[in-house]
């Protein structure tokens, strides 16, 4: 393997969302002599940065692949139609979820994103509009994140995949979260993006995930490796497995299987 591409929430993350001290030291160990170390999430850069700054990380794939970022530059960047994105946040209202969305360096929301809770008040790169009246603002989005509940997601996610399922991805990316990106753009469409870039075949590549917006990624990869806190819908015999993430299973599998490689 010359290349680890990690999910972060439920996959790389303790459940205090941090590194362990275990996963940091196998995965840069490992860095030194010679394996990439790609992060793959759902978040953005500043978040990323600030969860893995401990990692020797060159390449981020940010907004479940809407952005790729290397030595921290923008590389590559995808967003989605303006009205469409309009169309959808007032479906979103009229079903009662709560919403965040990106564009460029403005923040649209209803309700904060984790991933800009540190930002919020303090990154002056970033504008943020909190939408309280029920209007949201048209915007060309990279990503657009819902949350709620089952019955909400089922009710959007119809509506999304009936009107614009040629367009758009849709994806659950974590408990009561649901994830909207344009149609070419994924983790996996981002990952082969990057082994490229770096020259390295798709079939030297280790994936780790848990949930659904890395079925991309896991379904390219040569070794893909699922947690055993993963969805449902991810165990699939094709996977290889480990712990879970609150056991370091991210460090534990690296650890075994690159042992005297």
């Amino acid at each position: 393997m010359k290349l680890i591409a990690m999910d972060l929430d439920g996959t790389l993350l303790t459940k205090n969302k941090r590194v362990s001290d275990f996963n940091r030291d196998i995965l840069n160990k490992k860095s030194n002599e010679g394996v990439e170390l790609v992060i793959a999430s759902g978040r953005d850069l500043y978040s990323i940065v600030d969860l893995t700054g401990c990692l020797n990380v060159r390449y981020h794939i940010c907004f479940n692949g809407a952005k790729i970022y290397r030595d921290r530059e923008l590389i590559y960047s995808k967003s989605m139609d303006r009205n469409i994105c309009l169309d959808i946040l007032e479906k979103a209202i009229e079903i009662g979820l709560d919403y965040s969305a990106t564009a460029g360096k403005e923040v649209h929301f209803t309700k904060i994103d984790p991933e800009y809770v540190k930002e919020y008040g303090t990154n002056k790169e970033l504008e943020f509009f909190h939408i309280t009246d029920g209007k949201p603002l048209g915007r060309e989005f990279e990503k657009m994140v819902f949350v709620g509940d089952a019955d909400r997601f089922k009710k959007l996610r119809k509506y999304v995949t009936e009107k614009y399922g040629n367009e758009l991805n849709i994806f659950g990316s974590g408990d009561g979260v649901m994830d909207i990106v344009n149609i070419q753009c994924s983790k996996g469409e981002a990952l082969k993006l990057v082994a490229e870039d770096m020259g390295i075949d798709i079939k030297d590549v280790m994936a780790f995930g848990d949930n659904e917006n890395d079925l991309s990624m896991l379904n390219i990869a040569g070794c893909p490796v699922i947690m055993a806190n993963a969805a449902e819908e991810l165990k699939k015999p094709e996977y290889k497995r480990t712990v879970t993430n609150g056991e370091d299973g991210v460090g534990v599998f690296v650890e075994n299987f690159l042992k005297d490689r």
